[in-house]
């Protein structure tokens, strides 16, 4: 008894046992094909081809699954049943290289804060970076999650990175050194008069010159 396939090929009901048979029987002359570059005799018998591609596979190991894989008469349902998640703008270097399921950028290696509790493994990620690069890093998140109202893990990814910046202020802050108004200095007696010294003196020099002057006044009389 014969029966279709999906793609219109003709194949002896009960052969397709699995994925490997299932493949072999749907595209054999593909398969003859990888087994003839990985340097055997491809059988004619279906039966045959069958058994040569698995023994194929346990010695070429997971290289011949790929190749099958290539071949599969139902990979673009397959594909379209699992499709590949597409890679996303990284928060910190905005690369297109931040893997979603490892929660890992290929171009710079930063993580994003995932909400499991991981809050100082997250925060250690800047404790080499500047002050400017963890404010400039705060700015892009808060118009990343005001897109994304949404997305919780991002908006506690925010408030953690703004208690970091806020931190780092004050930090900064206690540190820059108060500078004290200058005091004046203590004047010396000896060589600073006082206003009312100076008027004392000034009346003394004018006494002394009017007793002066009434002297020689006198002694030239006589």
């Amino acid at each position: 008894m014969l029966m279709k396939t999906s793609k219109g090929k003709k194949i002896k009901k009960g052969l397709a046992q699995n994925s490997i048979d299932y493949i072999v029987f749907s595209n054999p002359e593909p398969v003859r094909k990888i087994i003839y570059d990985c340097g055997y005799e491809a059988p004619k018998s279906l039966h045959t081809l069958v058994r040569a591609t698995k023994e194929l596979i346990k010695k070429e190991g997971k290289s011949i699954i790929t190749e099958l894989l290539k071949i599969h008469p139902d990979k673009k349902a397959i594909l379209a049943l699992n499709p590949k998640e597409k890679k996303k703008p990284c928060n910190s270097c905005s690369n297109d290289s931040y893997n979603s399921e490892d929660n890992f950028c290929g171009a710079c290696g930063h993580s994003n804060y995932n909400g499991s509790g991981d809050e100082d493994s997250f925060l250690d990620q800047f404790s080499d970076a500047s002050d400017k690069e963890v404010k400039s890093y705060y700015d892009r998140i808060v118009k990343k999650s005001n897109a994304n109202p949404e997305d919780q893990k991002l908006a506690s990814e925010v408030q953690m990175v703004w208690n970091e910046v806020r931190q780092r202020k004050l930090t900064d802050k206690e540190k820059t050194p108060t500078i004290s108004a200058p005091t004046n200095p203590t004047p010396q007696k000896a060589s600073m008069l006082g206003k009312d010294e100076l008027v004392l003196l000034g009346l003394v020099f004018i006494a002394g010159y009017l007793v002066g002057t009434t002297t020689v006044k006198g002694q030239l009389a006589t």
